[in-house]
């Protein structure tokens, strides 16, 4: 599904749109509401950190467990490292608001800040790794490199999900996620 507001291209999979839709249905604690919350302030704060190194956005990619932010040119190794670090600090600050007044606002700013922040690709710490490793090695080594430490870290993240699903009978959202994760890389 497309949508254009004003210079805006915003692109939402039908996959996001029915799992959104099928979680906020069955979602009676507005747990998940307080998750999206999150995700949404991530990514505003990538967006304000694109607006102070001036760079415009240009489109919003929408997709099942992730959001893709297109701008115009492609920023500087400065202005790279501050807006892929823009998301996580976002839920860090609002962890540190939140928090004192209420776990259940604070905790998804904490997991969501701390999880972006592993070595995996298409996370934000398998960016931040991606450009440290650049300056030292070659672009067919740092791929390299960063597909080992994604597949490592992904293993754990996996075993934990499998395990949550085991002890709750319904909790399978971390294991999902490892296995959304696994695809992109294998789909690369």
């Amino acid at each position: 599904m497309k949508l254009r507001l004003g210079e805006l291209d915003i692109f939402v999979g039908y996959e996001a749109v029915a799992a959104m839709t099928a979680v906020l249905l069955l979602d009676r604690e507005n747990r998940i509401i307080c998750c999206f919350a999150a995700a949404l302030l991530h990514e505003l704060g990538h967006i304000l950190m694109m607006k102070r190194y001036h760079m415009r956005v240009r489109g919003l990619k929408l997709r099942l467990f992730d959001v893709l932010i297109e701008a115009d040119e492609p920023p500087t190794v400065k202005a790279d490292v501050a807006v892929t670090s823009g998301g996580v600090l976002m839920n860090l600050l609002c962890a540190v608001a939140l928090t004192p007044f209420s776990m259940k606002l604070g905790a998804p700013h904490i997991v969501l800040g701390v999880f972006n922040l592993l070595p995996i690709l298409s996370l934000d710490g398998g960016h931040l790794s991606e450009l440290f490793l650049m300056r030292r090695f070659s672009e067919r080594v740092c791929q390299r490199i960063l597909r080992i430490t994604t597949f490592i870290s992904i293993l754990p993240l996996m075993t934990a999900g499998i395990l949550f699903l085991f002890r709750s009978r319904y909790n399978y959202s971390l294991l999902a996620i490892s296995l959304y994760l696994l695809i992109l890389i294998i789909k690369d």
